[in-house]
């Protein structure tokens, strides 16, 4: 194999002709000598790209079984469980919910280990009763879902699902602040996963407790489709509401001073909106719009009768005379 009949190739070239001659023989080499150089150089191009298809096949093979022998191991995270004691009061539902969540980030995945991860995170009389079944009965509980079915029966009442819906659907506000009857609404709609209520009974249920007020007006007016849309609505409507009665010199950084303030370190009376101070009943004159201390009736009174001044020191009638009696 002559260079001089390759004349027209640069050096890359004509290494792919030598590999050719050395896969496909020499005979191959000879019909490639009598081509044209167009003829040549377009045999060596398509040599090229089959051998470079070639090598990128085989890598591909090659790194295939690698990334399976070693996939990605995700890092089990170890999350603290509060244990259950099985007391009255205590939340069975959200015990299991716990540990189902801190199962789940260590990569407990097997049904004995997650019934022992369980098992452990038991006090009290939870424990006291878990493990006397275990010494009585050896392997008792078997999976999760079994055991989570015992500590039911043997902690909660028969009724405790009726118990929990009748409390829901009597459940008001009163007296309480929103964020507290909000807080009773979802641990009570929580403890009925296992025969859920329909959102539209808990919105009903939710809107007929709040106390009247500016967050059940606006919930009237708007319609929500989800018992969660309509806890918002209500507590934006309850914080504008807050918001629009506190009087922008109330407002942190705000360098705004009531009227009338002498000292800084005085008292700061109150103020009222002009809408809230015609509510306003005095005790004294029994007229609308203003309190017994700022009443005009009341200090033309104290000006026409003033308080009696006493000179001398006050004996009570009589004991002068009493006095001289006993003397005599």
């Amino acid at each position: 194999m002559d260079r001089n009949d390759f004349s027209h190739m640069n050096d890359s070239q004509f290494e792919s002709v030598r590999k050719m001659a050395g896969i496909f023989g020499m005979e191959a080499l000879q019909s490639l000598v009598v081509s044209t150089p167009a003829e040549q150089l377009e045999r060596v191009n398509a040599f090229d790209a089959y051998e470079q298809s070639l090598i990128a096949h085989v890598r591909e093979n090659l790194q295939a079984p690698a990334a399976e022998a070693n996939p990605p191991h995700p890092k089990p995270i170890r999350l603290k469980v509060k244990p259950y004691e099985g007391k009255e009061g205590e939340n069975l539902h959200f015990w299991v919910r716990e540990v189902e969540l801190a199962m789940d980030a260590a990569l407990i995945s097997t049904e004995q280990l997650r019934v022992a991860f369980a098992l452990s995170n038991l006090s009290g009389r939870a424990k006291s009763w878990v493990y006397t079944r275990e010494a009585t009965s050896p392997g008792c509980f078997t999976s999760w879902a079994q055991l989570c079915e015992q500590l039911r029966a043997a902690f909660l009442p028969a009724n405790y699902e009726y118990r929990q819906r009748s409390r829901f659907l009597a459940c008001k506000q009163g007296r309480r602040e929103l964020h507290e009857y909000v807080q009773e609404i979802r641990e009570l709609t929580a403890s009925l996963v296992g025969n859920p209520l329909n959102e539209h009974i808990k919105m009903t249920v939710f809107m007929d407790g709040l106390r009247v007020g500016p967050a059940r007006t606006q919930l009237f007016r708007v319609q929500a489709s989800t018992l969660e849309e309509a806890i918002q609505v209500a507590l934006q409507e309850e914080y504008s509401h807050r918001q629009a009665r506190t009087p922008a010199s109330a407002w942190p950084g705000s360098s705004l001073s009531a009227p009338g303030r002498t000292s800084p370190n005085g008292p700061v009376p109150m103020e009222l909106g002009s809408a809230e101070q015609r509510d306003i009943r005095c005790f004294g004159c029994g007229k609308m719009g203003h309190f017994k201390r700022d009443c005009p009736a009341e200090r033309l009174r104290r000006r026409s009768f003033p308080k009696p001044v006493l000179k001398g020191r006050w004996q009570k009638p009589g004991s002068r005379g009493q006095g001289n009696a006993g003397n005599q």
